[in-house]
């Protein structure tokens, strides 16, 4: 299969997100608590209200780690096959490795027809940087404090402390469990249950933001966004923020066409078989 590079207006999809599990994007912590990320609001009247979001970086990160794992697998990427460079290409966008000011425009021309997710993305490979074509918003809580920036139909929640709770738990302390009889008693070392308490935002409430592509965006990049989403969040099931292995951020998300994402991410996975050998030699291309 060819893919057929053409330019693509600009578009734009939102992204609603409802939580089903307690939401947690890290900020720090302060003892044993882990801290919730906020930005700052400026509300009508001048104050400065402090806000739960996720981040645009995280979202971008989600769809180009589901692209990578994706790329892995359908390959397939054997396991220890890669050198870190081409890993770091794959999952984190590269980094700049050599010197010089020259643009290679064929290895553009390749990038665009055989790997076009990483034009998608954004990329740094031998001595260029490349802006990807997709543009990502910061997932803001659907809140009083954040009508003006929500769509109408959004607009009208409550304050964001409403939506604002803590999550506790304790690490047991195994010595007086069944598993206590493997303690070496002479080992030393007495030990006590640790409580731990996690700021979140609780189950129910909506994040809303969207995703777009710059007039740049060519339409194999509007494939791949959608192939992205379906990898990310295959029907709009999704996994948000941090400490999801204790089950936090379980989402669904509205707002794309999921049916429509599907379909790209079928045409995408088929490019990846007819191209495996070429998408191969690119990446080892770009990593050296």
């Amino acid at each position: 299969m060819t893919t057929t590079i053409v330019p693509t207006p600009t578009a734009t999809i939102p992204l609603t997100a409802t939580l089903e599990s307690p939401f947690h994007h890290g900020a720090g912590s302060s003892g044993n608590t882990s801290l919730l990320r906020t930005q700052d609001v400026v509300q009508p009247d001048g104050a400065v209200a402090r806000v739960p979001f996720l981040s645009a970086a995280s979202v971008r990160h989600g769809l180009r780690d589901a692209l990578a794992w994706h790329l892995a697998r359908t390959l397939p990427i054997e396991e220890g096959s890669l050198p870190k460079t081409a890993v770091d290409l794959l999952w984190t966008g590269g980094a700049v490795t050599s010197t010089g000011a020259v643009t290679d425009l064929e290895m553009a021309r390749r990038v665009e027809n055989v790997l076009p997710m990483l034009g998608l993305l954004g990329y740094a490979a031998q001595s260029s940087i490349v802006t990807g074509t997709l543009r990502a918003s910061d997932l803001i809580l659907v809140c009083a404090e954040n009508d003006a920036r929500l769509p109408a139909e959004l607009r009208g929640a409550r304050r964001a402390a409403t939506y604002r709770g803590e999550e506790f738990g304790t690490r047991h302390d195994q010595a007086d469990s069944p598993i206590g009889r493997y303690i070496d008693a002479a080992g030393g070392g007495d030990t006590a249950q640790m409580i731990w308490d996690t700021q979140v935002v609780i189950t129910g409430a909506r994040l809303h933001g969207e995703l777009s592509l710059t007039p740049a965006a060519t339409e194999a990049h509007r494939m791949v966004l959608g192939a992205a989403l379906w990898a990310w969040a295959p029907g709009g099931r999704v996994m948000l923020g941090a400490k999801t292995g204790q089950g936090f951020g379980r989402a669904t998300i509205t707002g794309p066409d999921w049916v429509w994402c599907r379909q790209q991410h079928e045409v995408w996975t088929e490019h990846v078989r007819e191209h495996a050998d070429a998408i191969r030699d690119l990446i080892a291309d770009l990593s050296r």
